[in-house]
């Protein structure tokens, strides 16, 4: 097992530093790194020596730090001066759970709250129709953003805006871009503290599968008979002519290119698929009884076999 991590070299102090050395060289450190001044690049120092104070800085906790990185030292001298040389991972399973105890304490205090910190990332959930996924939208947000405090910089513990944390909550604006495409449960990211959570509305006429779109195309029994042409409309744009093929049977699907969903960071776009549903028109007269009559003499077939559900 590897020892601790070295939360003095983390913050650049020696290891018999006081509380007020440690803590001066955390703020200079965390002016420095904040993700606000750094970018992108630091936000993972940042962490790191955020981690390290929150262990260094509690008296209980640095004391079982070093009571660690002591026990470490010893064990790792023993094993290397017995005449071979022993790896740091051949422990018993009882110095090992003690030891394991000391970690959770410490790193579950320390690493273990910032990733709960991370976990906690407020979200908030936008509902769109399905044209705004064909589309793509852009949503107002407003949420909390941690902001410099520009009164004393994390200086003054005193200090009524931010009490020396030297960072303050304040409501702020993103306009944030939904790609067109947007699966329902995306998380898409909202500044650095918070993730827009999609969801999709049903829609009246399709249901979504994957980028293609698959909805139920009524077709009166002799045009699927004799076949002729149906204007449909799609989700977007202008009614399409749809042609419906010569004896279509119930459950036939008809598949238009490119009339489904973008593929998210594609250029490939999805069919729609149309399922026929055979209808009797209305209303029926007598002489349509008669035709149907007149059919059904001419034809043996009655049907009558089961089929499992597509």
């Amino acid at each position: 097992m590897p020892g601790p991590k070295d939360y003095y070299k983390t913050l650049g102090v020696d290891d018999k530093a006081d509380a007020k050395t440690i803590k001066n060289q955390f703020r200079r450190l965390a002016r420095k790194y904040h993700p606000d001044v750094s970018g992108a690049g630091g936000e993972e120092k940042f962490k790191e020596i955020n981690e390290a104070y929150e262990v260094l800085s509690d008296p209980k906790k640095r004391a079982e730090y070093d009571s660690l990185r002591r026990g470490f030292a010893a064990r790792q001298a023993r094993n290397q001066g017995s005449g071979f040389q022993r790896v740091s991972t051949d422990w018993d399973s009882g110095d090992f759970s003690e030891w394991g105890h000391l970690f959770e304490d410490l790193f579950g205090g320390a690493g273990g709250r910032t990733a709960a910190r991370e976990r906690a990332v407020p979200e908030e959930t936008v509902q769109l129709t399905l044209e705004q996924v064909a589309t793509g939208t852009v949503v107002a947000l407003t949420v909390q953003d941690f902001k410099p405090c520009v009164v004393c910089h994390g200086q003054d513990p005193r200090c009524p805006r931010c009490q020396g944390a030297g960072q303050v909550a304040e409501p702020s604006r993103f306009d944030v871009t939904v790609p067109p495409g947007v699966e329902e449960g995306t998380l898409l990211r909202v500044g650095r503290h918070a993730q827009l959570k999609v969801s999709v509305l049903p829609h009246p006429r399709f249901v979504r599968q994957g980028a293609d779109l698959r909805g139920q195309l009524m077709v009166a029994v002799p045009l699927a008979a004799t076949g002729g042409e149906l204007r449909v409309a799609p989700l977007l744009g202008e009614p399409v002519i749809v042609k419906i093929p010569v004896h279509t049977n119930h459950g036939k699907i008809l598949r238009l290119k490119g009339l489904g969903l973008p593929v998210r960071g594609t250029r490939r776009v999805g069919d729609l698929l149309l399922e026929v549903v055979l209808r009797f028109p209305e209303p029926f007269a007598a002489a349509d009884d008669r035709l149907y009559q007149e059919l059904r003499g001419q034809h043996a077939e009655t049907g009558g076999e089961v089929r499992a559900p597509r």
